[in-house]
C-alpha cells in the first residue's frame, strides 16, 4: 500500500455489514492507554511507566435522518454491543456519482484494511437549531479490544 495522504472525505464508519452512517459530517478514532508508575531508585529523578490498559472510543457527527437516529436510540436502549468498522470507502468508477443523489443506498467499507471492534453506544446528543439542518452526535465506547482487519484476516 502506497503512503499516501487521505481524504478525511474517504475515512468513515461503517456497521458490521459494511454500510456507512448514512450523511456524515465527522468521525473521530481516539486510543488511549492508562499507564502504571514503574519508577525506583535506579531511575534517579526520571519516573518511568508501562501501559496497564488500553481503551478506544468513535464519535460520529451526522445529519439527522428520522431512521438513522431511531436505530442509535434504539441500539443505545438495548445496551448490546454492535460491532463497528473505521476504514476507506469502496472506491466507484463513476466519481459522478454519490448516496446524496441516490445512486447508492449507503457508502460500502473498503476491503483494503479498516479498524473493527465492538462498541456500546454511550452518547447520543440531538441538535436542532432554528434555521439549520437537524444534526446527531453518537460517542461509541469500544468493548475489548480494537484490531486491524486486512486482506488476510477480513472473516474478523
Amino acid at each position: 500500500m502506497a503512503n499516501k495522504i487521505i481524504k478525511g472525505k474517504d475515512l468513515m464508519l461503517f456497521d458490521v455489514s459494511g454500510n456507512s452512517f448514512s450523511y456524515a459530517t465527522n468521525h473521530t478514532l481516539t486510543i488511549s492507554t492508562e499507564t502504571s508508575d514503574t519508577s525506583s531508585k535506579d531511575h534517579g529523578i526520571w519516573a518511568a511507566s508501562e501501559i496497564t490498559k488500553y481503551s478506544w472510543e468513535i464519535t460520529s457527527e451526522n445529519l439527522f435522518t428520522e431512521t438513522d437516529y431511531a436505530s442509535m436510540f434504539d441500539s443505545m436502549l438495548s445496551g448490546t454491543p454492535i460491532t463497528v468498522r473505521f476504514g476507506l470507502k469502496s472506491q466507484t468508477d463513476d466519481a459522478s456519482k454519490t448516496v446524496a443523489d441516490g445512486d447508492y443506498e449507503n457508502w460500502t467499507s473498503g476491503n483494503d484494511g479498516y479498524y473493527t471492534g465492538k462498541v456500546l453506544i454511550t452518547s447520543l446528543t440531538a441538535n436542532a437549531s432554528n434555521g439549520e439542518n437537524a444534526t446527531y452526535s453518537v460517542t461509541l465506547t469500544g468493548v475489548g479490544k480494537i484490531s486491524k482487519a486486512t486482506k488476510v484476516n477480513l472473516s474478523i
